[in-house]
């Protein structure tokens, strides 16, 4: 469905170049969901915006992104203009931000629809119909009483399930979600989670969720990639990643999470800073945090090494480099 090819995102600066995507690789099969985990400021994000060229100037992509047997990289603007919304769409972190303050909520929905012609010359009530059945479709309740209501009016998990009907209005086959639970509580978490695995199951929509979490990725997605500085240091089958982590990184992150059990016990969190992306060196960015780091790994970069079936992880361990 989507194969991502040496992706890099970069950002010319004063201090050196940013390379907040560096050398990413991943496949999106029809009908999977990819999560990307990794700590804040990883290129999580970026890599979504990458993807459907929204990166703010004055970013630079490089590499190939490949859907339906094109190079997105290479389309035109007015090209992508049309891939946008209608073959891959995207739910963005803030809904508050995200949705416009002065329009109605249904016209905000019926716009996506609008834009990509899929209403034609339908009359005015067979288009309000069409979006009441979508408001409807992801859980927002009295949606002929909600459609006429402003952004303000909804909690944050009704403003989240109005951007993913307006994500959902073209029926994508590609659905990227940025950290869609982020600011909600547990309760609504896990609704706007059953919400995006009812609409996998039902639609066979493939997703990429971006997500701080390792736990609601290990719930919720059938592969999991790691990222750290830009880079990505595991991925794999979800099962694979969580009970057999091969990166250091990785079993950081699974030591870092607080568990329920009879025995008190201290969380174990990864030692030192996440590095800083301007002038990164081609060596392993995590070696100056790693306790199993080898003298080697300040000096290359391994690559994505052979870590079981469908596994894989950038570390020098897995050549047996010593």
């Amino acid at each position: 469905m989507l194969e991502i090819s040496n992706l890099n995102t970069h950002f010319p600066t004063s201090r050196g170049l940013v390379k907040a995507v560096a050398g990413v690789d991943f496949l999106l099969e029809p009908g999977r969901i990819v999560g990307l985990v990794g700590e804040s400021g990883c290129g999580k994000s970026m890599t979504l915006l990458s993807i459907l060229r929204l990166v703010p100037y004055p970013g630079r992509l490089s590499g190939q992104i490949w859907f339906e047997g094109r190079d997105l990289l290479q389309e035109s603007p007015a090209a992508m203009r049309r891939v946008r919304g209608r073959a891959i769409a995207m739910v963005f972190q803030d809904p508050m931000t995200t949705l416009n303050p002065v329009f109605r909520v249904g016209e905000q929905i019926r716009e996506s629809l609008r834009i990509h012609g899929l209403v034609g010359r339908a009359p005015a009530r067979a288009q309000r119909e069409m979006v009441l059945s979508l408001m409807e479709e992801v859980g927002i309740p009295s949606p002929s009483a909600r459609y006429h209501q402003y952004p303000h009016e909804f909690s944050g998990g009704m403003q989240q399930r109005a951007l993913m009907a307006i994500a959902l209005a073209c029926q994508p086959k590609v659905l990227l979600a940025d950290e869609p639970t982020t600011a909600l509580d547990v309760t609504i978490q896990a609704q706007i989670l059953d919400l995006l695995r009812h609409i996998n199951r039902q639609r066979k929509t493939a997703m990429v969720l971006v997500t701080h979490d390792l736990a609601v990725a290990s719930e919720f997605c059938h592969e999991i990639a790691v990222m750290y500085a830009g880079r990505l240091v595991e991925i794999g089958p979800t099962r694979e990643v969580i009970y057999h982590p091969a990166h250091p990184y990785t079993r950081g992150l699974l030591g870092s999470i607080p568990r329920i059990t009879r025995e008190r016990a201290r969380l174990s969190p990864i030692p030192g800073n996440v590095p800083d992306l301007a002038g990164l060196a081609a060596t392993c960015a995590f070696a100056p945090r790693c306790a199993e780091a080898l003298p080697r790994c300040r000096e290359e970069d391994p690559g994505l090494c052979d870590a079981g079936p469908g596994h894989t992880a950038r570390c020098l361990r897995l050549k047996g480099g010593g």
